[in-house]
């Protein structure tokens, strides 16, 4: 028996009911391409224990202020440096499910206008107290927010908790400008891969499945995921590299996706005295990275010479 109780007959997400076995805790759907969790949603797992014991206890994870400061400098980073490649600040930003609040305030001081929620007041009062970011308690259908108020709505490691993920991003993209983005980061099923092949490669992926079943409800591919969001009138999809390779990470949008280059970035973030900081942080965090394909660029380029001698 899971902590989210004894299993029990869901459906996915599309509507689809005929689902297949795939493993102990979950059935696939193929109309879509999801994996389902047959474990009873529990809303009382995401209290205040949810970070500070069970994220310890059963997933052998920091607990939130020490997430807060390892998240901070790597997975934030890494999520603001794509979100300025199609968002630049002053533009208003939701973040739901913020956690610690950590990448609401690298957002702000960005320069960006971004607040956050969190399920359960007790959390939103951490994200409050470690960064004096705004967060707001409750689900984001119940909070008092105005349609249309969001250039960008960021979702990190939420939808595979969601009960309804077609119901909540609905919310969601009413919350949306005409030309806002959803950002949104969720471990990735790969459909090609049965669950022997997962057992016999030990793939990382498995731990959304062995030890989260009652958390992870819905584990979407990206032929899911590509469903669910042009459902919303989303069509416009760019998956791009997430932080961990299990994961997937993309930015959805009703037309195409704007860009913006490195100069229009510097520019933004030049406009105030946190925003240097932040491109200094930003600077530093893919110094290394820059510098890897920098070298596998002049590498290229010396065995093209000598293909050439050849």
């Amino acid at each position: 028996m899971s902590a989210g109780g004894p299993a029990h007959e869901r459906s996915c997400w599309c509507g689809n009911r005929a689902l297949e076995p795939f493993s102990e805790h979950y059935r696939v759907c193929r109309a879509c391409g999801t994996l389902v969790s047959q474990a009873r949603y529990d809303p009382l797992l995401y209290d205040k224990t949810y970070w500070t014991a069970r994220q310890t206890s059963h997933h052998g994870l920091p607990g939130i202020r020490e997430r807060a400061r390892l998240d901070l400098p790597e997975r934030c980073v890494h999520w603001l440096n794509y979100l300025l490649s199609h968002q630049l600040p002053p533009a208003r930003v939701l973040e739901v499910g913020c956690a610690h609040g950590g990448y609401v305030a690298l957002m702000r001081w960005a320069g960006f206008e971004a607040d956050g929620t969190e399920l359960n007041p007790d959390v939103a009062k951490i994200a409050e107290d470690i960064f004096g970011v705004r967060a707001f308690a409750g689900t984001v259908e119940s909070l008092p927010l105005k349609a249309e108020s969001f250039e960008v709505i960021v979702l990190n490691d939420v939808i595979e908790h969601l009960p309804d993920p077609l119901s909540t991003l609905t919310h969601c993209a009413r919350l949306l400008t005409s030309g806002g983005i959803f950002v949104i980061q969720t471990p990735e099923y790969k459909e090609h891969l049965s669950y022997e092949d997962l057992q016999k490669s030990e793939n990382l992926f498995l731990k959304h499945m062995a030890r989260m079943q009652d958390e992870h409800l819905y584990l979407f591919s990206r032929r899911s995921a590509g469903m669910l969001l042009s459902r919303l009138g989303f069509p416009t999809l760019e998956f791009s590299n997430p932080v961990f390779a299990y994961d997937m990470f993309l930015a959805a949008s009703r037309g195409p996706l704007p860009v913006n280059d490195a100069g229009a970035v510097f520019r933004a973030l030049s406009a105030t005295p946190t925003g240097r900081l932040v491109q200094a942080l930003l600077d530093k965090a893919f110094e290394s990275k820059d510098r890897w394909w920098a070298m596998q660029r002049l590498e290229a380029k010396l065995n093209n010479s000598r293909d050439t001698v050849d």
